[in-house]
């Protein structure tokens, strides 16, 4: 198995582009049903690459399936998807900046796609089949993230995209630990409250209280999967809950199940369970 982590990307697309993620397993020996993953909702907008076998999209509440393309946006997650792995599951994921998707869909709201994935190729131009292409007839991990870094050099540059004070205030509410006021970040924005409140949904999909709720339990659950040692209780005050019950709250909204369930079906996943081989 193939896993790297948060690669940095060049110095031209760090204002865009957060990090990128790949990973490539083959399952060929996995039943279909050990192949689930969950997906609860983060506070990350991303495209994602999946050169070689489809995945299934499955809303664990409805149990809805959905095919991948090759290439899909991904919005505002705002319920917890299970992704069914493909036999050859390669899996490169660009995280955004935020407020950058919105830009680079030529200032389409996010409200449009919220908890639904969709088909990357036609909301983008042609040089993206082209990219999706590219990547499937190659087998150097190197070369599909150049591949993947020259097409959004040339996309954000034709785009004219740029980075605002608005772009800056979102950052601060999605990794601040400590509760900001509407009209502080609005100030930061360089905006009136409403008019802040207004953009901000069209960039992010949501209200800025709701994505602040998304945010800290993203942050509360990607810090125990970083420090399994740490208790629940130390990881909600850390992340900036009232107390445990108020993170439990979040978790049976956001994941579905409890904090622990979560971890363990996390865990038991195959691209964490079968690295282990």
């Amino acid at each position: 198995m193939i896993f790297l982590p948060n690669i940095i990307p060049q110095p031209a697309l760090r204002p865009f582009i957060k990090d990128y993620l790949l990973i490539h397993v083959k399952l060929n020996h996995v039943s279909i049903e050990n192949r689930i993953k969950p997906i609860p909702p983060d506070a990350d907008q991303s495209i994602f690459f999946y050169p070689r076998s489809p995945v299934t999209a499955i809303t664990n509440s409805t149990k809805e399936s959905r095919a991948s393309a090759p290439s899909v946006f991904v919005g505002q997650q705002t319920t917890r998807v299970n992704i069914q792995f493909g036999i050859d599951h390669l899996i490169i994921q660009v995280r955004f900046q935020p407020g950058v998707l919105y830009k680079l869909l030529g200032r389409m709201p996010i409200t449009e796609f919220n908890g639904i994935e969709i088909d990357a190729e036609f909301l983008s131009d042609y040089e993206l089949k082209v990219l999706n292409n590219k990547l499937s007839e190659t087998n150097n991990y190197n070369k599909m993230i150049d591949l993947i870094e020259a097409y959004f050099l040339k996309r954000i540059g034709k785009l004219k995209i740029e980075i605002l004070p608005i772009d800056k205030a979102i950052s601060h509410l999605k990794n601040s630990d400590q509760s900001v006021s509407l009209s502080w970040l609005a100030d930061q924005a360089c905006l009136s409250t409403r008019q802040f409140e207004r953009n901000f949904i069209y960039q992010m999909g949501m209200s800025p209280k709701f994505y602040a709720r998304i945010a800290r339990f993203d942050r509360a659950f990607k810090l125990k999967q970083a420090k399994t040692e740490m208790s629940w209780q130390h990881i909600a005050y850390s992340c900036g809950y009232y107390d445990f019950s108020h993170l439990m709250k979040d978790f049976n909204q956001f994941a579905e199940v409890t904090p622990s369930m979560l971890l363990v079906e996390d865990i038991e996943a195959p691209d964490k369970k079968f690295s282990r081989l």
